[in-house]
């Protein structure tokens, strides 16, 4: 019987040799890395379209101030305050918390900005960082000040006061470290995570990279991955376009980013989100910073 070993090994050497020359029924077929090219030549039928979205941006960097001065622009730090005003405070009657504020003398000439005033953001330290997270999500309760404020004054030589520093446990920022801003102007087009920007193909970003790299010999997932990387919108910035880590929250298309902040070694929201507040262009002419919508989101 000891014949029959040796065919019993090249019958399963053969099946063996068989089995690696066929294809796999899991295996992904070979892809061409995606290039700028690529993304170039995808984008290329709406070039005309981003290039027209192109607005001023003023990035934002954020470095360590221990002056803190009251009427400064800054993330964080005890909030210049008029002398015969009361202090901001939210639905349960407790203090606000600074988040930020921009001195407009300090923001480069902008169209639509206000040319001098102060603008100050506050929110409280709970689980939504002031947000109105509790209701319908929709414009109306996302613009409702109850647990923030965006605060606009214009004279900041009226006689002031400083606000007490106030801090707490739920907060995306350290408000005993306060962050001094620095402005950086610039133009940016649409981000990828802008419902416009989605809008450019009627059948949806991903169908149309799905079709595209199905004719190129590339992974779709690849090439959407790639267009996001290039127009994510993310970072600290006033005006521009923002980012988003879920969905954009504005419905009708009305409200602009006024302010964005995100998350760095010195600010962090939820698990590596990202907040924003927005306002409509004419209200924003007008200075009229009663109706903000405020919204942050995480992964």
């Amino acid at each position: 019987m000891l014949w029959i070993l040796p065919i019993v090994l090249a019958l399963l050497a053969g099946f063996w040799l068989l089995a690696r020359a066929m294809p796999h029924a899991n295996a992904k077929p070979t892809t061409e890395p995606v290039t700028a090219a690529h993304v170039d030549a995808f984008l290329a039928p709406h070039r005309a379209t981003f290039e027209a979205s192109r607005r001023p941006v003023h990035h934002l960097s954020l470095e360590p101030f221990a002056d803190d001065e009251p009427t400064a622009s800054k993330v964080g730090g005890r909030a210049w305050w008029p002398q015969d005003e009361p202090a901001p405070t939210g639905s349960k009657g407790q203090p606000l918390v600074l988040l930020a504020q921009i001195n407009f003398a300090e923001l480069p000439p902008t169209p639509g900005y206000p040319d001098r005033g102060l603008l100050q953001f506050f929110i409280t330290a709970n689980d939504f960082y002031g947000a109105n997270f509790d209701g319908q999500l929709g414009e109306d309760e996302l613009t409702r000040q109850r647990d923030f404020r965006v605060v606009y004054w214009r004279d900041t030589e009226r006689p002031s006061q400083r606000l007490p520093l106030v801090t707490g446990d739920y907060l995306p920022h350290r408000p005993e470290q306060p962050l001094r801003m620095g402005f950086e102007p610039g133009r940016e087009g649409l981000s990828a995570v802008d419902d416009r920007f989605q809008a450019a193909w009627p059948g949806g970003l991903y169908a149309a990279a799905e079709a595209h790299a199905a004719r190129q010999g590339l992974s779709a997932d690849d090439l959407v991955s790639a267009v996001h990387d290039r127009f994510d919108g993310s970072g600290h910035k006033v005006g521009g376009y923002p980012h988003f880590t879920q969905e954009d929250p504005r419905r009708d298309g009305g409200f602009e980013l006024l302010l964005q902040l995100d998350t760095d070694d010195r600010m962090m929201w939820g698990d590596s989100g990202v907040g924003g507040f927005f306002i409509r262009p004419d209200d924003l002419a007008r200075a009229d910073f009663s109706r903000v919508l405020y919204s942050w989101d995480c992964y």
